[in-house]
C-alpha cells in the first residue's frame, strides 16, 4: 500500500459501523453494513464488488448506487458482460490471481482516466454522472476481490484526506471482505422461504447451483461441490440467471432479499 500522510480515519466515530460489519459476517446483512461503513468513512455514491478467480470472467458480488439503484445493476451487467476487459486494472487482477493468495497487501488505486478507452468511460462513468473512482484489490482464498468506490458530481472527487482514510482502512476492509466472501456455507440448512420462492422456476440442478452461490461459493467451488465440470456449472448459471432475469450474483441475492 502507498503511504499517504494526511487526516487519519476518525476511529471512534467509525467503530459502531465497523462493529456492525463484524456482527454481519457470513450473514445477508453484511453488504449493507459494509456500504454504511464506506459511506460514513469516505462519502461514496456508488460501490461495486467483483470477484475474479483466474478465468477470463468476473462475477459481481455487490452493486449499489444509492441515488439510482437500477443504474448499479445495469452497470454491473455491462461490466461483467465484457467491458471489464477494458478496465485499466484488469491485467493487474490477473497478475494478483497468479500470486499466492492473501500473500500480498491490499492495493489502493486512484482512477486512471487517461488509460480508459472512450467507450468504457462513456458507458460506466458519463451516463451515471460519476466523476471519480478508487479501486481496492484484495487477494482472497478463492478469488481476487475488486472493490470499486465511486463519487458523483454532487460529492466531487476523492481528496487527499479521503485517500488517506481509505489507505488506513484497507487492511480492515480486506479482512472483513475475505472472511465474508470466502466463507462458503454448506447446504445443510433448508432454503429460506424467500429463496424457495425465487428459485421455484429453476430445474433441480440450477436451483442447487444458485443455492451454493447464495451461500458464498464461487462458481468453481460450487461446481466441485456438485461434482460437475466448470463448463456445466457455467451453463446452469446462465440458464438460471436468464429464467430469473438477473445479470449477476449480486442481483440474485438482492432478489431473494426483496422477496
Amino acid at each position: 500500500m502507498t503511504a499517504i500522510h494526511s487526516e487519519p480515519p476518525d476511529w471512534p466515530r467509525l467503530m459502531p459501523a465497523v462493529a456492525e460489519c463484524v456482527a454481519q459476517l457470513g450473514e445477508a446483512g453484511f453488504d449493507e453494513a459494509l456500504l454504511a461503513l464506506l459511506r460514513q468513512a469516505v462519502g461514496i455514491e456508488q460501490c461495486m464488488v467483483f470477484a475474479f478467480d483466474g478465468r477470463d470472467e468476473v462475477d459481481c458480488l455487490l452493486a449499489d448506487n444509492r441515488r439510482a439503484p437500477r443504474v448499479a445493476g445495469r452497470l454491473a451487467q455491462l461490466y461483467t458482460g465484457g467491458l471489464f476487459r477494458q478496465d485499466p486494472n484488469y491485467q493487474r487482477l490477473r497478475l494478483r490471481m497468479a500470486e499466492e493468495h492473501e500473500s500480498g497487501d491490499t492495493e489502493v488505486t486512484p482512477m486512471q482516466a487517461d488509460a480508459m478507452p472512450e467507450a468504457y468511460r462513456s458507458h460506466l462513468f458519463a451516463f451515471p454522472e460519476l466523476v471519480d473512482k478508487v479501486s481496492l484489490t484484495l487477494p482472497g482464498a478463492q478469488s481476487v476481490y475488486y472493490l470499486n468506490l465511486y463519487r458523483g458530481s454532487e460529492a466531487g472527487p476523492f481528496d487527499r484526506d479521503d485517500m488517506a482514510r481509505l489507505d488506513a482502512l484497507a487492511p480492515l476492509l480486506a479482512s472483513l471482505m475475505r472472511r465474508h466472501y470466502d466463507q462458503a456455507r454448506p447446504l445443510d440448512a433448508r432454503p429460506s422461504a424467500e429463496e424457495a420462492a425465487v428459485l421455484a422456476p429453476l430445474s433441480e440442478r440450477e436451483r442447487q447451483l444458485c443455492l451454493y452461490l447464495l451461500r458464498g461459493h464461487t462458481l468453481k467451488t460450487a461446481a466441485a461441490e456438485l461434482d460437475i465440470a466448470l463448463s456445466t456449472a457455467e451453463t446452469y448459471r446462465k440458464r438460471a440467471y436468464a429464467k430469473l432475469g438477473v445479470p449477476s450474483k449480486a442481483r440474485l441475492v438482492a432478489l431473494c432479499r426483496r422477496r
